[in-house]
């Protein structure tokens, strides 16, 4: 790497936090560093709503109604199994796997055997970050290690009787949003193979869309769920910063890094989320899996009451109409059932991207400083130019970009006392060719894709990415949907009113059997 390359990447990031830093200086009371502690403990739930009707139908080929099949006896585990790994095999040109399981036939006749639980013999997939006992972690990268116990999350949707299909392609050390990787390949959006899939989780969002596993766990640090779900047609959720622990995952920002699920349909996610959530299950926030009959008191207008606020500065310029028209649709879809849409501004969020982006660098040079000191040739010259650039950074950089975190943040609490939740475009074009740099809108690829996600890693709060359009390529578009602190219940109610509503538009493959619930276990 080039010292020239590294000092001016170093110096241009240096000059906009000291122009902010400045900026801060002069406020009659200017913020102190929120740190990743205190973001952690502002993250309890905050949100009670009046428990809605009970669940409607589960989609055909969802993991909701494959559970339920498997619960019933209509379909065995080992079908599903086998199913999905037939489906690996078949899209193995994607490049989606680091690593298929062929125990997990074995698994899954053990749990039709003497299973239980909301995820009984459901397969999954994990991104090859997350420590799975036994099994080998790349990270993506040349610095394997052997887990000895499994992560924290991965264990909870085992305990629920999930089946772990396999570990699938990321970007090397998640440090990344195109889908590439110089060690195992480039991971292919199965939507267009010529088109990136998004990153740095690419190759979970890659198996779930083609039906490879019925979701899978991913982590987010500046979109790396949200980013490639847009992107491939699925649905990802990032939680509150906290949320679900961080044991067992390979760090590349410990104050950004989030541990989340994604799924084929908003009904999925849910459940995955709830077997994620360490919480107790508290009341239900605004109405789960309406099925479009009257409710007491609303008609059909479940959403009555409650607030979307649209934020019209940052995140709603600067991309391309189809983007627009894909947010639009479901803030109309919600809007006709009740929900008031509410524009506003949210000024301070014009300061978080140097911010984030000097977090990230900092905290990354520092966990892969022994790699960076004695293996430099074994990390990519991409990877290796934002590591170097974080370990220029001096203390002074990093406590100023904490600042910023908690400007920033605060202005985003303070928003919420007015609003239920947030609607945003999650991305602002759709999947561009591999290889080119830019975005149509002009953007770097880097930037352009994390500019609607990454704020609110830089805030901790939930978001959560929803298909809902296709660009003039026909290539997948979304919505984003962001909650307060502990939101997460309220911003899966929305999708799946939203998918109840048809606003959705998810990526569907040919279905074949085994059947369940009236269509296939094959997604789609």
């Amino acid at each position: 790497m080039t010292p020239d390359l590294v000092g001016e990447r170093t110096e241009a990031l240096r000059r906009e936090l000291r122009r902010i830093g400045l900026l801060l200086d002069r406020l009659p009371d200017p913020p102190e560093p929120l740190t990743a502690g205190q973001l952690a403990a502002a993250s309890g739930p905050v949100l009670t709503r009046t428990p809605g009707p009970p669940d409607g139908a589960a989609s055909p080929g969802s993991l909701v109604a494959a559970a339920e099949a498997v619960r019933t006896g209509e379909v065995s585990a080992v079908e599903l199994v086998e199913d999905a790994l037939d489906r690996a095999r078949e899209a193995s040109d994607l490049n989606a796997f680091l690593l298929v399981r062929a125990e997990a036939v074995e698994e899954a006749r053990e749990r039709d055997a003497e299973g239980d639980g909301p995820l009984c013999g459901v397969p999954l997939t994990v991104k090859d970050i997350v420590d799975v006992r036994g099994l080998p972690t790349t990270s993506g990268s040349k610095f394997p290690r052997m887990a000895a116990t499994s992560a924290p999350a991965w264990e909870a949707l085992e305990a629920a009787g999930a089946v772990l299909l396999g570990k699938t392609n990321l970007v090397e050390f998640a440090f990344g949003v195109h889908g590439g990787n110089p060690t195992f390949g480039r991971t292919k959006n199965p939507c267009d193979p010529d088109r990136i899939p998004g990153g740095s989780s690419s190759g979970s969002a890659a198996a779930v869309a083609v039906g490879a596993g019925y979701g899978s766990l991913g982590t987010d640090t500046g979109g790396s769920i949200r980013i490639p779900a847009a992107l491939t047609g699925i649905f990802g959720l990032k939680p509150t910063y906290g949320a679900v622990s961080r044991a067992g995952v390979t760090a590349l920002s410990w104050s950004l890094d989030h541990v989340g699920p994604m799924a084929r349909t908003a009904a999925d996610l849910d459940r995955l989320w709830r077997a994620l959530e360490p919480r107790s299950p508290g009341p239900a926030k605004f109405a789960p899996n309406w099925d479009g009959k009257p409710l007491p008191n609303h008609g059909l207008a479940p959403l009555l009451g409650v607030r979307i606020g649209v934020p019209r500065n940052h995140f709603f310029s600067g991309l391309a109409p189809e983007a627009r028209a894909a947010t639009d649709r479901v803030l109309d879809a919600l809007a006709s059932i009740g929900a008031e849409p509410v524009p506003f501004e949210i000024p301070e969020v014009e300061l978080a991207g140097p911010a984030r982006s000097a977090i990230a660098f900092a905290e990354a040079a520092r966990f892969h400083a022994r790699r960076l000191e004695q293996r430099p040739d074994d990390i990519s010259p991409e990877v290796r130019l934002l590591l170097e650039v974080g370990a220029r950074l001096t203390a002074s950089d990093y406590l100023t970009a904490l600042k910023v975190r908690r400007v920033v943040t605060e202005a985003f609490r303070r928003a919420f006392v007015g609003f239920d939740a947030l609607i945003t475009p999650s991305v602002p074009a759709g999947a561009t060719p591999a290889g080119e740099p830019l975005l149509p809108t002009g953007e770097p690829l880097r930037t352009g894709f994390m500019r609607f996600v990454a704020p609110f890693n830089l805030t901790g709060f939930p978001a959560l990415a929803l298909p809902s359009g296709r660009d003039r390529a026909g290539m997948p578009l979304g919505a984003q949907l962001v909650g307060p602190p502990g939101g997460e219940d309220a911003i899966l109610d929305l999708a799946q009113y939203a998918e109840a509503m048809g606003a959705t538009d998810p990526v569907r493959r040919e279905s074949g059997s085994p059947t369940v619930a009236n269509g296939s276990a094959r997604p789609g």
